[in-house]
């Protein structure tokens, strides 16, 4: 989430706490739903027809501090425990530590809208599963500073990865990276003949690094160009959805500028 902005948008709800971020151009969210059965108590807050729940927002940087050395926590630190103050704004995270040592991390926090982006993955024309590996394994070969990526279908269902390059680029100065992924190595694919996508890499690079270190499989929903990407990954107790917009295919049009969509 901190690859995606700045602020952390907290909200307990009846299915989970949610953790979100959108990033300030509102190209990229992000949404970690954490199910009630993931904690070992789960309490959302008082709730009625008349209550809404609270929701909240903090500094990402402020929020990481507290859980900055992880290889260290998980050897020091038996639980946490999240409790969200509303009346003296604060969001309080508490370590509790080996030896009976307890860390207390009062948070102020700001109160917001909800945040979430509008999609739906069932409009979506294609669909593709694979594991985060394959994924993770195929980025590898682009660039750390590369900044956006293009997915597409080809012949015999095989899907490619290709950076992407401006047309007024010069081709002779610029190095082309494109690899071919066959379709076994998927596992469904459901994707709408010669489609293809072009989207930022870093998020899509964060996204992939938990997935391969939580070992679930990743899938995408994409449609025509300038319609968001949705990646998902599904747990018993976890739900993550990344929303990126793509590039939108301009009509080759010779006296209208070019933009970066």
């Amino acid at each position: 989430l901190s690859r995606i902005g700045d602020e952390l948008y907290l909200e307990p709800t009846e299915s989970g706490l949610s953790l979100r971020a959108v990033n300030s151009s509102r190209s990229a969210f992000a949404s970690f739903l954490f199910a009630p059965l993931f904690f070992q108590l789960y309490e959302p807050g008082s709730t009625g027809p008349d209550t809404e729940l609270f929701r909240c927002k903090v500094h990402m940087k402020s929020f990481l501090g507290v859980f900055r050395s992880l290889p260290s926590l998980e050897k020091s630190v038996g639980k946490c425990l999240i409790l969200l103050k509303p009346r003296a704004s604060r969001l309080v995270l508490q370590l509790h530590c080996k030896y009976g040592v307890t860390k207390t991390h009062n948070l102020t926090f700001q109160e917001c809208e909800r945040l979430q982006a509008v999609f739906d993955t069932q409009r979506c024309a294609s669909r593709l599963c694979a594991p985060a590996r394959v994924l993770a394994e195929a980025v590898v070969h682009f660039p750390p500073t590369l900044a956006e990526v293009t997915l597409g279908t080809g012949p015999g269902g095989k899907i490619s990865l290709r950076n992407y390059v401006e047309d007024e680029a010069e081709p002779s100065k610029t190095m082309v990276t494109e690899l071919w992924l066959a379709e076994d190595e998927f596992q469904s694919v459901a994707v709408s003949p010669g489609s293809h996508i072009t989207f930022c890499l870093k998020e899509f690079r964060g996204l992939l690094s938990f997935a391969e270190a939580s070992n679930l499989p990743l899938t995408i929903h994409f449609d025509e160009p300038g319609r968001p990407v949705v990646y998902t990954l599904d747990d018993t107790v976890l739900e993550v959805h990344l929303v990126l917009a793509t590039l939108s295919d301009l009509e080759s049009d010779s006296q209208s500028p070019s933009t970066n969509g």
